[in-house]
């Protein structure tokens, strides 16, 4: 089985990691997706929207699920490692994952631009061990500075994948601003999500968020010495 990992801090989540989900799904056909949304980014000090209201709105997810045709599961477990006062890393999560499904084949999801700075990542070569990367890239053909970090990281070039994907110019810190304004931001956000923006009063003036990562791919990864 392939089991294929995607996390971000989902602040809201958006189109934008619907469509990168949507790529990276299309490349390696998984089984079952988890989308994990981040508890404490080592990249930053909170979140505007608290991690139980994160993870329901990750269920927009389930509806390319359903397209796509692989299984679903949206996950609190970083969410509950946070309020146990942990700092999230994706070594940690993808380690979870191998223990809980001995032989399925891992996948982690992550921008190009996470791909030219993974090599700070905690414990990176034992992520590389434990998944394949899969890195969604709208300058595949043209980039060769991803080919270059890609081999440098795995000369065997077995352990990384290239997802190409028509990227979306949104990011979740630029739709908090916008809905603090009033903004609806219907072009940007799945009904659901607006849904529980609506009825929990999120994103309004004064929420404050620091040192996010715009792709939402920085969470887990290796915090600031």
């Amino acid at each position: 089985m392939r089991i294929l990992l995607y996390g971000g801090s989902f602040d809201p989540p958006h189109y934008g990691h619907l469509n990168n989900l949507r790529a990276a799904a299309a490349r390696v056909c998984p089984d079952r997706v988890v989308v994990m949304p981040a508890g404490v980014s080592p990249f930053k000090q909170g979140t505007s929207a608290p991690g139980p209201l994160r993870v329901e709105m990750c269920g927009c997810f389930a509806e390319l699920a359903r397209e796509m045709g692989f299984g679903l599961e949206v996950s609190g477990w970083e969410v509950e490692q946070a309020e146990q006062g942990r700092k999230n890393y994706s070594v940690l999560t993808l380690e979870k994952l191998a223990r809980e499904n001995p032989g399925d084949e891992l996948y982690l999801a992550i921008g190009s631009d996470m791909l030219l700075s993974f090599d700070g990542w905690h414990r990176w070569e034992d992520i590389l061990r434990l998944a394949h990367l899969v890195v969604t890239s709208r300058n595949i053909g043209d980039d060769p500075a991803l080919h270059a970090k890609a081999r440098q990281l795995d000369a065997s070039g077995a352990r990384i994948l290239f997802a190409p994907v028509e990227a979306l110019p949104m990011a979740s810190s630029v739709l908090r601003t916008r809905l603090a304004a009033g903004e609806e931001c219907e072009n940007e956000l799945p009904a659901s999500v607006r849904r529980v923006i609506r009825r929990e009063g999120l994103y309004t003036k004064g929420d404050e968020v620091t040192n996010e990562s715009e792709t939402g791919k920085r969470a887990c990864a290796q915090p600031a010495e």
